[in-house]
């Protein structure tokens, strides 16, 4: 995958003996730790566990009962292949065949929405893929747009820490996630339900009905760092290894 391809090029590049050389390395996920240990051939014990904050408004409690719009599916993150939007979409035909209601919003900006656009209107869903955007400072109106799928779902190929997967799983959504890396994690968690990146489009829709008719309660709702706690904890990382505030 891309992070393999990243580690191979880092240590041809010869940076390991600078990255041996570091009293602590950061990581923000789990699974980083694992592979970067074993990739790199250095000690777990020289990596530190800081995982990024969100400034996502809190949610009301009541907002977290809410089951969203039925039948309507979220697929968030820039518009690129990697990201897994067309497996959603190719999924859909077959939701369908089940829940005729169902659509999808495809949330997000990038160089791969023409392409996007045009397999949908290949597959004849013009009027059940929309595809829209919400501007990145905007942290209440990405609030709002979670607060409206049934499930969202993530089949990306690569994710390191998937802030917007623990964002609408905080938002009290559902989540049907890729089996790869940080995604993989949150399924190892509770939070989110795993499928394979490869699955053909029928065992993902397969997946996506089966998470639609699981009733809304009992869910797992994360709480979530503050950019603030994570710059704190990057503090106490920098004092315990001698760096000063001045030396930042």
């Amino acid at each position: 995958g891309r992070l393999r391809h990243r580690l191979r090029r880092l240590q041809r590049l010869a940076l390991r003996p600078l990255l041996a050389r570091a009293e602590r390395l950061v990581a923000v996920a789990r699974f980083e730790v694992d592979l970067y240990a074993s990739e790199l051939r250095l000690a777990r014990e020289k990596f530190a566990l800081i995982p990024n904050g969100t400034d996502l408004p809190e949610a009301d409690p009541a907002d977290l009962l809410a089951p969203g719009e039925p039948g309507l599916l979220a697929s968030i993150g820039r518009l690129e292949r990697y990201k897994g939007h067309h497996r959603v979409i190719a999924a859909l035909p077959h939701v369908l065949k089940r829940e005729p209601d169902a659509r999808l919003l495809v949330v997000g900006t990038g160089p791969y929405e023409a392409a996007l656009r045009k397999q949908a209107a290949e597959l004849g869903l013009e009027r059940r893929v929309e595809v829209t955007s919400v501007p990145a400072d905007d942290r209440g109106a990405m609030a709002a747009l979670l607060r409206r799928p049934s499930l969202v779902v993530l089949l990306s190929e690569f994710e390191t820490h998937p802030l917007v997967a623990l964002e609408a799983a905080a938002a009290g959504r559902r989540l049907l996630v890729a089996d790869r890396g940080g995604l993989a994690e949150l399924a190892e968690e509770g939070l989110a339900r795993a499928v394979s990146p490869d699955a053909p489009p029928s065992a993902v829709a397969e997946a996506i009905l089966e998470e639609l008719g699981r009733p809304s309660d009992g869910r797992q709702v994360p709480s979530l760092p503050s950019w603030e706690e994570c710059c704190k904890g990057l503090l106490e990382l920098y004092a315990s290894v001698g760096v000063t505030r001045t030396n930042v």
